[in-house]
């Protein structure tokens, strides 16, 4: 009997950027589920999302970030001039009213000063968020080694034929190729099994 030929992976070369086009998404306000839209012009994304529940809306165009902040900012001690004081605090959301100044105590002279702080979204792809709005992506799955997640059924079957191969090839990969990016215990053989029935719980969540 002849062995089977092993199942075989091309890498494309693929940016993660590259299935940013549509992204599977949790309404924030109501839980429901719902797509962001985005179309790549050089060199920005126009992105909308419109939830079919709550009708809560969300625009690119309008800067539009519920996701995850961070208020940063720096300054000389306002006691004894030592240089700096720096504040960095992160928030899984924008408060509804967003502080111009932080506390910050002095390392020199043990007194606080105010530093003025200014807010910046926070991209972290554990965070499984989407990278349009920061709303939470609707296809994730845990697993012992960390979370599981796809933007939309093409990014899904991407990273299935990958996970399953037992043959992978890579021609000229760059370092933005999606693939190359994976963290290292999704690129181990010894997981595969556990991957396969995570990716078989994103596939259900997919049909539901």
């Amino acid at each position: 009997m002849r062995n089977p030929q092993p199942l075989r992976h091309r890498d494309n070369n693929q940016s993660l950027h590259s299935y940013a086009d549509e992204v599977w998404v949790r309404c924030v306000r109501c839980d429901a589920s719902g797509v962001v839209r985005a179309t790549w012009s050089p060199y920005r994304w126009d992105a909308r999302f419109r939830c079919g529940q709550c009708l809560a809306q969300l625009s690119s165009a309008a800067g539009d970030w519920v996701g995850p902040v961070a208020f940063c900012g720096r300054r000389p001690c306002g006691h004894c001039g030592h240089k700096w004081l720096s504040v960095r605090v992160q928030r899984e959301a924008a408060p509804a009213q967003r502080p111009g100044e932080w506390p910050a105590l002095c390392p020199a002279c043990g007194r606080t000063s105010q530093v003025a702080v200014e807010m910046g979204r926070v991209h972290v792809a554990e965070s499984c968020r989407d990278p349009h709005f920061g709303l939470p992506l609707r296809l994730t799955t845990p697993t012992r080694h960390g979370t599981l997640w796809v933007y939309n059924p093409r990014h899904l079957a991407a990273l299935s034929s990958y996970i399953h191969a037992s043959l992978r090839e890579h021609h000229g990969a760059h370092h933005y190729a999606m693939l190359s990016r994976l963290p290292r215990w999704m690129k181990l053989a010894r997981n595969r099994a556990e991957l396969a029935n995570a990716l078989a719980r994103l596939e259900a969540l997919r049909q539901g």
